[in-house]
């Protein structure tokens, strides 16, 4: 349930152990009202804005909010003060991918089956949402006490605009000029200027550009500097696979 009795801040919560430091601090804390733990993301408004942050934390507590999932890290809250900007976050105490990684070295097919399944749940439903994540390795794969897999860490998340996504421009159906070539199969209809210009707007939207993202895992698209879309993470899913069993 979101923390929504009255409006927040910074006092309302007991600082507890530091998990990160930096422009970007994570810490446990606890809510002096309940005894509830969390963990509390602490962003340097300054430092956002020198480093051109300010729309991927935008973008990260837009998805947070709107997504409901429980292979997703939930948001309680947001707050700011003149100097930072908090994000009140679920605790998951059960340490990340990469330590479990670390620990056993590899891991066997059915564990690999369970965390990956899950993983690609978190995945498809941000897709859904019209998200992409850009940064999937096992650092930002978290477990609960219960040992099950939540994808964290949306700060390089970036939001398509596929709401202008129409049918006409995958359908040959729509060639209105009837015209056949010469094996007899339709001709792709031919597009005014303006047609032409909104066709790659749309399209571009669709598509993100920017080269983020981990070098371990990241995919060759981002790399290229064409567009890449939801695939991204597919590519560095399939990575993360190989490390969990080689």
């Amino acid at each position: 349930m979101r923390l929504q009795r009255h409006k927040m801040g910074a006092d309302d919560f007991e600082p507890l152990t530091m998990i990160g430091k930096g422009a970007l601090q994570v810490r446990i804390c606890r809510e002096k009202a309940t005894g509830h733990v969390y963990a509390m993301k602490k962003l340097k408004k300054s430092e956002m804005l020198r480093r051109g942050q300010v729309e991927h934390v935008k973008a990260e507590r837009n998805l947070l909010a709107e997504v409901d999932s429980n292979c997703i890290v939930k948001l309680y809250c947001s707050f700011q003060d003149e100097e930072y900007l908090y994000l009140i976050m679920e605790y998951l105490p059960g340490g990340d991918m990469m330590t479990l990684l670390m620990r056993k070295d590899t891991l066997t097919e059915d564990e690999a089956r369970f965390y990956v399944g899950e993983t690609v749940l978190a995945i498809e439903y941000i897709h859904k949402h019209n998200y992409i994540h850009r940064d999937i390795k096992p650092d930002n794969l978290l477990l609960d006490r219960n040992g099950h897999m939540k994808l964290s860490d949306f700060g390089l998340c970036k939001p398509l605009d596929c709401s202008n996504l129409q049918e006409k421009d995958f359908s040959m159906a729509n060639n209105l000029s009837g015209a056949l070539l010469s094996d007899g199969r339709p001709a792709a209809p031919q597009r005014t200027q303006q047609e032409q210009l909104q066709h790659w707007q749309r399209n571009r939207r669709m598509l993100a550009y920017s080269t983020v993202g981990t070098p371990d895992y990241i995919a060759p698209e981002v790399l290229l500097k064409k567009g890449y879309g939801m695939e991204c993470d597919w590519c560095s899913l399939s990575v993360m696979i190989k490390h969990c069993l080689v």
